[in-house]
């Protein structure tokens, strides 16, 4: 399948962009997008995004004891339950206002109660302890909003967070989930699907970008180790039923299939669905594609099939 020409303006922007920040601290990459956003144009991807849905009620709170800060979205009189958000960036980069279209798409679409979790990020704070904060903040959730429906879910590095709450949830005990869902998620850490050298160049991420964010998150640990690559987990039994998402044209892309073949070889339910043509972060493109729009879509629905079973 070619690329969807649709990409076309995304490219070009991308294109455009500054190479990976080599060396830069977690403050500077929060100032200069702090400083994007205040300018005149944003985000160079905003005018290809639609409007977030108003819901009733977006505030900040945080997580004791360590103050993991997190962004809790409620729509409706009575909420459907809760789905913790971890969003994307390279396990470097990003903060709750990357995903916050999509969480209040999310919280007025299903009436869950979501919580955007803005975990510690490397180099100055490298594995585990975003994964720590991930799943303190899903203790959280749990502990603020149940008992009822819970779900994780997050993009690209957010993905790959949420497939591990999966695991630790299952090791530690608990919370116990209903769902997990991927968007455009890494689970082999290792590199080794053959996608990655497929798109390694033209396709918005890069093998080299993406060698980069995994060298910079790890630090020399394990890539193999399960709870930075899912997939390698010995065993995948009684794991939540799984939504996962992908991009045809992702250097990622063979890792959401592998994974969810991995996951119905262990009986877990799963639904896995790849976008022909598409590229890294084409989901959040609903202002300019009708797929993003198809796989928001395709989201939801997950969400609410989930909750009505």
């Amino acid at each position: 399948m070619p690329l969807d020409p649709l990409l076309v303006p995304l490219l070009e922007v991308h294109s455009s962009l500054p190479p990976t920040p080599e060396g830069k601290s977690a403050a500077e990459r929060r100032r200069e997008r702090d400083e994007a956003r205040r300018s005149a144009d944003g985000s160079p991807y905003a005018r290809y995004i639609e409007a977030a849905p108003d819901v009733d009620e977006v505030y900040e709170d945080s997580v004791p004891p360590d103050g993991v800060a997190v962004r809790v979205y409620r729509h409706g009189p009575v909420s459907a339950g809760t789905l913790v958000y971890y969003h994307g960036g390279g396990w470097w980069s990003g903060h709750p206002d990357d995903s916050d279209t999509r969480c209040r798409t999310i919280a007025a679409g299903t009436g869950l109660t979501v919580v955007s979790v803005d975990y510690r990020l490397a180099p100055e704070h490298r594995f585990p302890a975003g994964a720590e904060d991930c799943y303190r903040a899903l203790e959280w959730a749990a502990e603020s909003f149940g008992p009822g429906w819970l779900g994780v879910t997050g993009e690209s590095a957010g993905g790959n967070l949420a497939a591990v709450m999966a695991l630790l949830a299952r090791e530690r005990g608990g919370p116990t989930l209903d769902l997990q869902i991927m968007e455009i998620p890494a689970f082999d850490l290792t590199l080794s699907s053959p996608s990655i050298a497929t798109y390694a160049e033209g396709y918005v991420l890069t093998a080299k970008e993406l060698r980069w964010c995994v060298e910079n998150y790890l630090g020399g640990h394990d890539p193999a180790d399960p709870l930075v690559s899912p997939l390698f987990a010995d065993d995948l039994t009684g794991l939540p039923p799984a939504v996962i998402l992908t991009a045809e044209c992702d250097p990622l892309a063979d890792d959401g299939s592998r994974y969810a073949a991995r996951l119905r070889e262990s009986g877990v339910p799963v639904t896995h669905v790849e976008f022909e043509g598409q590229v890294h972060g084409s989901q959040m493109l609903t202002g300019l594609l009708p797929v993003a729009r198809a796989w928001r879509e395709t989201l939801l629905d997950s969400i609410r099939a989930s909750l009505k079973s």
